[in-house]
């Protein structure tokens, strides 16, 4: 796995953090169109419906919940998964109240280039790199096999509080290089920064938003939220998307479990609950966290040693998490000897 390495976004570029990756510590980054057309094929046509956009959840006296969609059409269900990301309708269902989605006063310019592009860049760009400056960071990593280096520019306006500004729909855009350097005109860059910025030609930019506060449970009635919709969260660790997988790794160990049944999804999603909700907000709030230590803002200091310090194992939590372990044991905990489920046969 290439793990990052830090340095200074000015001056000489000096090395901050190369940050470790033992032989256990498997990664791999996918490409997300890449991804996507992956495992379309994968589907089934005859379970996919497209064209439908989720408008409202209602409950029935059954039990079961009707999902209501912008076409006017309906459909019945005995669980409802909400997947339906950042913005999402199911959200509301679950917690009973409009959630507030909040503008963390940071804006994220993204551009794709070649190597080519880069090529008077002195810096080895075949390295994912995080570039650390004053309220502003970027982050450049290669993709499609080297091919490409996508670039990523962070800027934060740290002299207001989180949450008091609205930005209105929508928050993301083209825009010009002429604003992306002017955005970053006083940041001092040093010269690999500088040339990176002057190769930015065709710039999008997007407000960054994230879930404030998070969720206390990510499930009402049968109704249960996985990723985004759970818990949207900045995008400074990467780990989002992962956070993501493992809710459906959780979701799927407890529903796909051998002794599940429809009168036991009640158990399945308390305990779906029980464990998720701890664990993704957890590194909700450490990407907070880590975006302010890439802006010299952390909790214990902005000098390229503070930002060592804080650097370190900053992983670990994430990349070491016995996910697989912690999922058997709440399987068996709902259907297993001693489980919620042994003394009875709910279901007769």
């Amino acid at each position: 796995m290439r793990s990052f390495r830090y340095i200074s976004a000015t001056g000489a570029h000096d090395m901050i953090y190369d940050y470790p990756a033992a032989p256990s510590d498997i990664g791999m980054g996918v490409y997300r169109t890449s991804f996507l057309e992956a495992i379309v094929p994968m589907l089934d046509p005859r379970l996919v419906h497209m064209e439908k956009r989720c408008i409202s959840v209602s409950a029935l006296s059954s039990g079961s919940h009707v999902i209501h969609f912008a076409d006017g059409s309906t459909y019945e269900a005995d669980l409802v998964i909400g997947a339906d990301g950042i913005k999402s309708v199911i959200r509301e269902f679950v917690t009973g109240r409009p959630t507030s989605l909040v503008y963390s006063n940071s804006i994220a310019y993204r551009s794709v280039v070649s190597p080519e592009a880069l090529k008077g860049v002195k810096t080895d760009m075949m390295r994912p790199l995080c570039w650390i400056g004053k309220d502003k960071h970027i982050i450049s990593f290669p993709v499609q096999a080297n091919q490409k280096i996508n670039l990523v520019l962070f800027s934060t306006n740290s002299t207001v509080p989180i949450g008091s500004i609205d930005v209105p729909i929508p928050w993301a855009m083209p825009t010009s290089q002429e604003e992306l350097l002017h955005e970053f005109s006083g940041a001092a860059w040093g010269e690999d920064a500088s040339l990176i910025l002057k190769e930015m030609k065709n710039p999008s930019k997007w407000y960054l938003h994230f879930l404030h506060p998070p969720l206390s449970s990510y499930i009402r009635q049968r109704v249960v939220l996985v990723g985004d919709a759970a818990h949207a969260m900045l995008p400074h660790l990467g780990s989002g998307v992962g956070q993501g997988f493992e809710d459906v790794y959780a979701l799927c160990s407890l529903l796909g479990d051998a002794r599940a049944r429809q009168c036991y999804l009640d158990d399945a999603l308390r305990a779906y609950d029980s464990i998720r909700v701890v664990r993704a907000n957890m590194v909700q709030k450490m990407s907070i966290v880590t975006g302010d230590i890439y802006e010299r803002r952390g909790p214990t200091g902005g000098t390229n040693a503070q930002v060592r310090e804080q650097l370190r194992d900053m992983y670990h939590p994430i990349w070491h998490h016995d996910l697989k372990g912690e999922v058997k044991r709440t399987v068996a905990h709902v259907y297993g000897a001693r489980g919620v489920l042994e003394s009875v046969d709910l279901c007769l």
